[in-house]
């Protein structure tokens, strides 16, 4: 998809799509010629989620606002910086805070075997639709499933370990989606901030689970 084909699919600006590419919410595919490629699962996931100017946090201020909203104690900030945060969720919504996070991680997708997908979900802290193969979560977010995806965080770097161990091939629209993140703390307790699955659900081209995970951020933003 071109600059041209995605500023006219999301009703921006030639300029904003470039903003939107800096800012990573939108993935390059090359170029053809001197025009710049877009991804069209990236142009789609935006035109879903919507978009929002300004500064994204850091992933640091990210995964403290997601672990608040999930309960729990971002210990890697400052009180005063809780106590500002908690005061700026007051004013947001579902979809800016899932905007405001797109630097919490590091996004690959790849296309995976059945096989592969089993296996490799052993070794992933479970988000998205593969968090659903635990009971608990999946009655919070009323889903069910996970089977056929596999979907979750590593630490920085092993997201290709990973992929030369189960043969995964880089695939934007692929069954098989790692997040790599700097941060240990927000996982010290073995999984994902549910905040942070909702969030991820939200970056799903599949109606419902979008609708799953704005429903659980908007609840968890009211509580």
């Amino acid at each position: 998809m071109t600059v041209a084909e995605a500023a006219e699919r999301l009703g921006r600006s030639k300029m904003s799509i470039h903003r939107l590419i800096g800012s990573r919410q939108l993935m390059t595919a090359g170029t053809a010629g001197k025009s710049i490629l877009i991804e069209p699962s990236s142009v789609e996931r935006l035109a879903a989620t919507g978009t929002r100017r300004g500064r994204a946090w850091t992933q640091r201020t990210a995964w403290a606002a997601l672990a608040l909203l999930s309960g729990q104690d971002p210990t890697w900030i400052s009180s005063s910086e809780k106590s500002r945060l908690k005061r700026r969720l007051r004013t947001l919504d579902a979809t800016a805070v899932c905007s405001l996070a797109r630097h919490k991680d590091h996004t690959i997708r790849y296309r995976a075997t059945r096989e592969a997908v089993d296996r490799l979900n052993e070794h992933l802290i479970a988000s998205g639709t593969s968090a659903m193969r635990d009971r608990s979560t999946a009655e919070t977010f009323g889903m069910s499933g996970g089977g056929g995806i596999a979907e979750g965080y590593v630490m920085a770097g092993d997201a290709q370990a990973l992929a030369n161990a189960f043969g995964l091939i880089e695939d934007p629209d692929g069954n098989a989606i790692i997040h790599e993140v700097e941060l240990k703390e927000p996982f010290a307790e073995g999984y994902a901030p549910v905040a942070a699955v909702a969030v991820d659900l939200m970056s799903s081209l599949a109606i419902r689970e979008r609708s799953a995970g704005r429903r659980v951020i908007d609840k968890l933003l009211h509580v």
